[in-house]
């Protein structure tokens, strides 16, 4: 069974880290951030965010874009404590550079996705893959940010041999890493140890949190601090 009251502390104690880090005043905080949350088009009372701030309540989801674009940090880490924790992605030590994006966006076709390999799909969040090392550009069927890209299912983990909704061998998945992962959500993510990616089921139960797999014969993953969730699938696509 879920806990409820864990979940909520532990939601308001990763709030307040993030606003420390970005130099809220711990006094009267709860009226800075009604006043923000205002100035970005999210009307809160002061009395809700008090809740959020002492433990009571867990924001919203407008109010929950708005705080982590306001912090710089990400959804899935103010919700659920799954890292990274800032919206920065980064190469080495090294920002990213707009120029280096821009550079990549204006030779993208049109309405297509990069198909990786699962070793790019570890490096394609934080730094930029050249398009001189892109096999191939597959056609996307639904919206996706431009930094979304696809991978080839390799292994058998995601096989549901009771039926439903499964991906086998060969299935083309789509990945978003820009769309925030509820419970539920099929991701990506790079576990401790692990030098490539995992597709898995995102799970939180009882203020734990997991990577399941369909198939029941691979074991569920435990979230620790260290697990990175690096995109969303929204979408599948399976050859003939």
């Amino acid at each position: 069974m879920v806990d409820k009251n864990s979940i909520r502390a532990s939601f308001s104690a990763r709030l307040h880290q993030a606003l420390d880090d970005a130099g809220v005043r711990s006094r009267g905080r709860g009226v800075d951030i009604h006043l923000r949350l205002k100035e970005m088009g999210v009307r809160k009372t002061t009395q809700a965010i008090s809740k959020w701030l002492n433990g009571e309540a867990i924001a919203e989801a407008d109010s929950m874009v708005a705080l982590c674009n306001w912090l710089n940090i990400r959804r899935e880490w103010l919700e659920y404590g799954v890292l990274p924790k800032s919206q920065n992605r980064h190469a080495g030590d090294q920002l990213v550079t707009d120029e280096a994006a821009m550079a990549n966006e204006m030779v993208r076709p049109l309405g297509q996705v990069p198909l990786v390999t699962w070793s790019q799909a570890v490096i394609i969040n934080t730094s930029m893959v050249g398009t001189h090392d892109i096999a191939s550009w597959i056609y996307c069927p639904i919206p996706i940010d431009p930094k979304g890209y696809a991978l080839k299912v390799c292994g058998d983990s995601m096989v549901n041999p009771g039926g439903g909704r499964s991906y086998p061998v060969g299935c083309l998945i789509f990945v978003d890493p820009t769309v925030n992962a509820t419970t539920g959500d099929r991701v990506v993510a790079k576990v401790p140890g692990s030098d490539e990616l995992t597709f898995k089921v995102f799970v939180a139960d009882a203020g734990r949190y997991f990577l399941r797999p369909l198939n029941p014969q691979y074991p569920i993953i435990d979230i620790s601090e260290d697990t990175q969730i690096y995109g969303k699938v929204i979408g599948t696509f399976i050859p003939e």
